[in-house]
């Protein structure tokens, strides 16, 4: 430091590094009644804590960092599994259920797009 800081000033400046440097902890993502805090590794749903295995918890992170976008089963793989798998792309259809399960009525919002992939939408409300 180049000047000389009252020892307030000093502490409220490391305060703001520290915050800084904690990074994406702040981030929230919400779709419908499922909230995730990524810095927290976090899942939500009705405000109720939902625990996910990790394959599950990615995959949702990805679909709530592209809601309303169709991702191909493939895409999820590489985002999710990592390029280097080796195993079909059915595996994903696998977890998706498990993660679907674990939302329970919430999991509706992540939808099947045929042949293709899947996509998650905010709840239609009055529809079934």
């Amino acid at each position: 430091m180049t000047k000389p800081f009252s020892l307030a000033v000093l502490l409220a400046k490391t305060e703001a590094l520290i915050r800084r440097s904690r990074g994406g902890g702040a981030e929230t993502l919400a779709c419908g009644a499922i909230t995730l805090e990524p810095g927290r590794r976090a899942c939500t749903v009705g405000g109720r804590l939902v625990a996910l295995p990790p394959r599950e918890y990615e995959l949702l992170l990805c679909l709530m960092r592209n809601k309303g976008q169709v991702l191909r089963r493939e895409q999820l793989l590489d985002k999710v599994w990592g390029i280097d798998f080796e195993g079909g792309d059915r595996a994903v259809d696998g977890r998706i259920k498990v993660l679907r399960a674990a939302l329970g009525p919430a999991g509706k919002q992540i939808r099947t797009v045929f042949k293709v992939g899947y996509k998650l939408e905010g709840e239609q409300h009055g529809a079934d």
